[in-house]
C-alpha cells in the first residue's frame, strides 16, 4: 500500500463568542398602595419590558428586588433573539410595607447586572372620615322639595374636607348629588316621593384616596304636614338626626 494512500481533508467553521444581554426598557407597577395591600397579584401582575442588546440569542435572567434591604422578591427569565423586545409579567404577590416601597427590575448574567429600572410605590396613609346628615325639613308634603344638609370631616383632625362628592340616596336609589364646600359642608336638594310613608335617606361619601368612604342614614316622613308636627320639626332643627313621622292623612 502506498505511503500516501489517504487524501487529507479539512473543514472550517466560525465560532461566535458573545452572550444574550438584557436591557430593561420599561417597568410598570402600581404607583401607590395601602399598608398590607398586595403588590403585583396574579390578577394584576407587574410588567417588565426587556430588549436583548447582546450579540447572541438566548435566555436573559431577570429579578425584582426590594431596595430597602436588597431582598429578592422574584426571579425569572425571558428568551429573546438579538435586538428582540418582549414583556414579562411576574406575579410577585408582595405585601405593601408600612413605608414607601422601591422595587428594582434588573437583567443580569453570571451575577453581573446588565441594566435596571427602579420604581417607587408610595404608601397611602388611610384617613377615616365622618359624614353628618340632617333633612330639612324632616317631614314634607308628597312631591315637595327637601334638603340633605351636613358636613364631611376627617376623623383624625376634625377638619372639613372640601371638594368631595356626596351622593344623596332614598331607599337605596340615588336622588341627587353635590360637592362639599370649603368647610366640608354640603346641601343637596331632592324631591319627596308622592306616596305617603317613612323613607330611609342616606348621604354617602364614596371615598377617594386617601380618604375612606363613610355614610349616614336618616328617616324622612312624607305626609300631610299638620300643626301636630311642629314639635317634630322643631326637634329636627335642634339637631335630632333621626325623625320618623308616623302621622299621615
Amino acid at each position: 500500500m502506498p505511503a500516501n494512500w489517504y487524501i487529507p481533508s479539512s473543514a472550517t467553521a466560525t465560532l461566535v463568542v458573545g452572550l444574550a444581554k438584557g436591557e430593561i426598557v420599561d417597568f410598570r407597577v402600581t404607583p401607590a398602595a395601602e399598608e398590607g395591600e398586595i403588590i403585583g397579584p396574579a390578577t394584576e401582575p407587574v410588567a417588565i419590558g426587556v430588549r436583548n442588546v447582546g450579540s447572541l440569542a438566548g435566555a436573559i435572567s431577570l429579578a425584582v428586588i426590594d431596595r430597602y434591604d436588597n431582598s429578592i422578591v422574584w426571579t425569572g427569565s425571558i428568551t429573546l433573539a438579538v435586538d428582540e423586545f418582549g414583556w414579562v409579567y411576574p406575579a410577585i404577590n408582595y405585601p405593601m410595607p408600612a413605608r414607601d416601597l422601591t422595587l428594582r427590575a434588573q437583567a443580569y448574567h453570571d451575577l453581573v447586572i446588565d441594566s435596571y429600572i427602579d420604581m417607587t410605590v408610595t404608601l397611602i396613609v388611610r384617613v377615616d372620615t365622618d359624614i353628618t346628615l340632617m333633612l330639612a325639613p324632616a317631614a314634607v308634603e308628597p312631591g315637595a322639595s327637601y334638603h340633605y344638609r351636613g358636613g364631611l370631616t376627617r376623623i383624625d383632625t376634625g377638619a372639613g374636607l372640601a371638594g368631595m362628592a356626596i351622593i344623596a340616596r332614598r331607599d337605596g336609589v340615588e336622588v341627587g348629588s353635590g360637592t362639599t364646600g370649603a368647610d366640608g359642608s354640603y346641601d343637596i336638594v331632592a324631591t319627596a316621593p308622592t306616596a305617603q310613608g317613612s323613607y330611609n335617606c342616606q348621604a354617602v361619601f364614596p371615598g377617594v384616596v386617601p380618604f375612606a368612604a363613610s355614610s349616614v342614614d336618616v328617616e324622612l316622613g312624607v305626609g300631610i304636614v299638620t300643626p301636630q308636627l311642629v314639635w317634630a320639626i322643631a326637634a329636627a332643627i335642634a339637631g335630632v338626626s333621626v325623625i320618623t313621622v308616623s302621622r299621615m292623612s
